[in-house]
């Protein structure tokens, strides 16, 4: 008996979003398991369009990472600032570098592929 591989995907929610906002560009994120190694391109199981927003700049809060979440990223800017101060004083400087990341938050359509 044969069945479906369950690799083609309905386009419908990218397309939509698409159409909704043409103006945005197309990030791709691939999982973990997209690729085992053995073949150059591998197909994806998984997937899935948000509209989102993507820190299009070089940072180094964590230079391994990609942020699209502006909490995430104030929080590990939090997590690894060396900052010696009081509260109120390490409030403002967060908030003060926080500002310097603004005008590289971009909106974007995300892909999410995994398999």
């Amino acid at each position: 008996m044969k069945m479906e591989t369950g690799l083609l995907h309905a386009t419908d929610g990218l397309r939509e979003l698409i159409l909704q906002h043409p103006e945005l560009p197309l990030l791709v994120f691939a999982g973990e398991d997209c690729n085992n190694g053995e073949w150059g391109y591998m197909s994806c199981s998984s997937v899935k369009a948000v509209i989102g927003e993507y820190l299009d700049c070089e940072q180094t809060v964590d230079d391994r990472r990609c942020f699209t979440d502006r909490d995430d990223f104030q929080e590990e800017m939090e997590q690894n600032s060396e900052f010696d101060g009081t509260d109120e004083e390490f409030t403002e400087y967060i908030k003060a570098r926080m500002a310097e990341y603004e005008p590289y938050w971009k909106p974007c359509i995300i892909l999410y592929v995994d398999s």
